[in-house]
């Protein structure tokens, strides 16, 4: 039986819908929530049974099982009548947030961009996790009023645990290949600075390698431009932002770092073929019907 999407929280941190959280409460009849694209989501199954729908099958839960879904790879979460836990969705911008830039969070970025689903059989561990799932899913209804610090905090301290149970401790399934580190280095140095317009030179000097070398590496392993991967994310925020508020085009195009709102309707045009003001009414139209209106996340990096 379909269940409606989890609690949104329109959070004070850049970018729309930083937070999705849901307590799943048992009920007498198997639940459905259909996961948003543009999301990393962390599921803890507390009790009964269920499984994650992604774009290659499903992925089993069981009691005390904790599943990490990259953004773009969620389709769905089903669980069984009586089953409870909680589920938390998380945006680029603020995963970025909690795992910075330094090399001592490469483990963390690593994890990030893994599926998988364990068994926390541990009950400290487990209760650690849960303690910080809980806490952000309680934040995250305090809407505009909520923390990012605390919310960037306790969402570090999820990875932390995910990273230790899935290194040492649990029946992990993990679902990606190797990382690339300058691939992982360019994402989130773009997830930080894209509305700053950066140039591709600017970027390449804080990976200590050419703009050449920076063209090269995202060409041989995305088959994209390194301008192209700073373009989409630009887009996909600028839909987010069109879809998920009534923020004013002027104002949309203000946030994205756009100089005026002409430059910013050419951009997205040049990338849509359509207006941002058409664009929109087309995904509410779209949204009203049950269907997804978002472009593809770029959690296929690296």
């Amino acid at each position: 039986m379909p269940s409606s999407l989890h609690r949104r929280s329109h959070l004070p941190l850049p970018g729309a819908h930083s937070v999705i959280a849901q307590r799943i409460v048992p009920a007498l009849h198997a639940q459905r929530w259909t996961l948003d694209s543009g999301l990393s989501y962390a599921i803890h199954l507390q009790s009964g049974r269920g499984r994650v729908v992604h774009d290659e099958g499903e992925l089993p839960l069981r009691t005390h099982d904790v599943a990490w879904m990259p953004a773009g790879s969620g389709q769905a979460l089903r669980v069984d009548p009586g089953s409870a836990g909680v589920s938390v969705g998380v945006s680029d911008t603020l995963l970025a947030a909690a795992m910075g830039d330094r090399p001592a969070m490469a483990a963390l970025r690593q994890v990030s961009l893994r599926r998988f689903a364990l068994t926390a059989a541990e009950p400290a561990a487990r209760e650690e996790l849960v303690r910080s799932l809980l806490a952000i899913e309680a934040e995250a209804r305090r809407d505009a009023e909520a923390s990012p610090p605390y919310l960037v905090a306790h969402l570090t301290l999820v990875l932390v645990m995910l990273w230790r149970l899935s290194s040492s401790g649990g029946d992990a399934l993990p679902a990606a290949g190797a990382v690339a580190p300058r691939l992982l280095r360019f994402r989130h140095l773009v997830e930080a600075q894209y509305r700053a317009h950066w140039p591709l030179s600017r970027y390449a000097a804080e990976m200590g390698i050419s703009t050449d070398r920076l063209h090269d590496l995202c060409r041989t392993s995305l088959g994209r431009s390194p301008l192209e991967l700073v373009h989409q994310r630009l887009v996909r925020e600028a839909c987010s932002l069109l879809a998920g508020t009534d923020l004013a085009v002027e104002r949309v195009a203000a946030d994205l770092g756009f100089g005026s709102t002409s430059h910013f309707s050419r951009f997205f045009k040049r990338w849509l073929r359509q207006s941002p003001s058409a664009w929109r009414a087309h995904a509410r139209a779209q949204a009203a019907a049950g269907r997804a209106a978002l472009p593809a996340s770029y959690a296929d990096w690296p």
